[in-house]
């Protein structure tokens, strides 16, 4: 049994890898991956096709950049990160000792709001703000706290006192 362990090893990922390519050949393609065709693509039963015209086929599929996304309700717009509507907020600016520490807004109404571009005038722990925030969506950070947005229209509308131990913040 033991020599003939050697040989097994060495034969295990030739046919591990020769499985993999025939189920990659065998795959069928997902209604994501695919575009929407014409009819004049489409293919009936009665027409016969060889693999080499159905690769050269499925190879020009995949070259064509995939401009909507198709769904079971037809198709939709290309996925692009898009921006919420602005919204007036106001609240209070805090310096957060999570993940590394990052600034982040506490608005009146309870929400909490990850600005992107806050102004280094702005970064004082308890400093008061109105602004108008637009939420940033299709983005991600890695700050798992409050919603990323794009702030504008900032004014100063007073000073809270700092939580912050730290008299730098």
């Amino acid at each position: 049994m033991r020599p003939l362990t050697p040989l097994l090893i060495l034969l295990l990922p030739l046919l591990l890898v020769g499985y993999q390519q025939q189920a990659k050949a065998n795959e069928l393609p997902s209604k994501d991956k695919l575009a929407p065709q014409s009819a004049q693509q489409t293919i009936t039963p009665t027409q016969a096709v060889s693999p080499e015209a159905a690769k050269a086929n499925r190879a020009d599929e995949l070259a064509q950049p995939q401009l909507h996304r198709v769904t079971d309700k037809g198709l939709t717009k290309p996925n692009m990160p898009t921006k919420g509507e602005a919204v007036m907020l106001q609240g209070t600016v805090r310096y957060l000792h999570l993940e590394g520490g990052f600034w982040g807004i506490v608005a009146d109404n309870g929400q909490h709001i990850l600005p992107k571009n806050l102004p280094q005038e702005y970064r004082k722990d308890g400093i008061r703000l109105s602004f108008s925030a637009q939420e940033i969506t299709g983005m991600m950070t890695i700050q798992q706290w409050g919603k990323l947005s794009n702030l504008s229209d900032i004014t100063v509308i007073g000073q809270v006192e700092s939580q912050s131990a730290d008299p730098r913040l």
